[in-house]
């Protein structure tokens, strides 16, 4: 199926409340619930997690249905939401974290279904990109109450990613870093191992209206403003201006370089000169040695490696005005080439 033509289509509803476990009149007829009971949790330790009972009770109280699916495993994720878009469903409901997320709005893309969001993970980005409240009730509000726009999905090695694409040093650690998420706290000193060994690469960045020669210890191709620990790595970027913020890390010490990660981690930003971003529809990588890549979670091998953008191929559900607010957040942020 193709995306839709405009990536700036609206769709909106009233507002309407219903009976316990029935969708809301004259807004959704047919909902899926797909929950990742296991969300919300970082090294073994729960930071968001939500019971059946609770999850059951904030969608009867907001009218999204009562047809909860608990996912054991990724692939039972990935069929419940094919078969909704197959089915005809008006909504399904992604109630867990990036990942969660990610699975289920792989299955829906170029259809008509729309994805709504109930953040329950441990970071978020995907929803804080979107301006989808981390709050339970704020959320479901959204899914009740928001408007349906078709947003960008970015795309590598025909997976598709939601966050952004890395090359480079921030691959190679992030490579190591997940495994913390299983309850390996060894892999933080094996992350910092890596950090310290890594040096920094020549890399070609071929975009669509020039070729950029650098050495640079990483480049992410952003395709929202968050990625990793909610780092804020490309304030500006947008979801549905079919474009990627190709931010490149140059004249980086290592010392300077951590220290600006962790300056804007958890949603901070501050503009620094040593970062150059770019503007481009497709984005191509190589280098003299192979380099790591990555896009989101998933491990791309080395370079080279191309990443695109599929306008509006993703139908979610997002807060009034979520345009507006994006724009007024947007400020200038190190140098922007246009």
């Amino acid at each position: 199926m193709t995306p839709p033509e405009d990536a700036r289509d609206v769709t909106t509803a009233p507002s309407a409340t219903a009976a316990p476990g029935r969708p809301a009149a004259g807004r959704w007829t047919r909902v899926r619930v797909i929950w990742n009971a296991n969300a919300g949790s970082k090294g073994g330790i729960s930071t968001n997690s939500a019971t059946e009972d609770e999850l059951r009770d904030l969608l009867g109280r907001h009218g999204l249905g009562g047809e909860v699916h608990a996912t054991a495993s990724a692939g039972e994720a990935r069929e419940l939401a094919a078969h909704a878009a197959r089915d005809g469903y008006d909504l399904v409901i992604a109630a867990g974290g990036d990942g969660t997320i990610g699975l289920v709005a792989g299955e829906l893309l170029g259809s008509p279904t729309a994805l709504g969001m109930l953040p329950l993970g441990s970071v978020m980005n995907i929803a804080r990109s979107l301006g989808v409240p981390r709050e339970r009730e704020a959320a479901a509000e959204v899914i009740r109450d928001g408007e349906v726009r078709a947003i960008d999905v970015g795309q590598a090695r025909a997976r598709p990613f939601y966050e952004a694409g890395s090359v480079g040093m921030n691959a190679a650690m992030f490579r190591e870093a997940q495994r913390f998420d299983r309850g390996d706290w060894l892999s933080i000193v094996r992350t910092l191992w890596v950090a310290l060994r890594y040096r920094p690469a020549r890399m070609e960045i071929r975009l669509d209206d020039r070729v950029v020669r650098t050495r640079a210890l990483m480049v992410t191709v952003a395709y929202g403003p968050y990625t990793g620990m909610a780092m804020t790595v490309a304030p500006d970027a947008q979801l549905d201006d079919g474009r990627f913020d190709v931010v490149v890390f140059r004249r980086f010490s290592k010392l300077r370089l951590f220290r600006h990660l962790a300056a804007i981690a958890f949603g901070r930003r501050r503009p620094t000169p040593e970062v150059a971003t770019y503007r481009s529809r497709t984005v191509r990588v190589t280098s003299r040695r192979p380099l790591p890549c990555r896009a989101d979670a998933h491990d791309l091998g080395t370079t080279p490696v191309q990443f695109s953008v599929r306008p509006g191929a993703l139908r979610v559900v997002l807060p009034r005005g979520a345009e507006q607010a994006a724009l007024a957040r947007s400020a200038p942020s190190g140098d922007l080439v246009s």
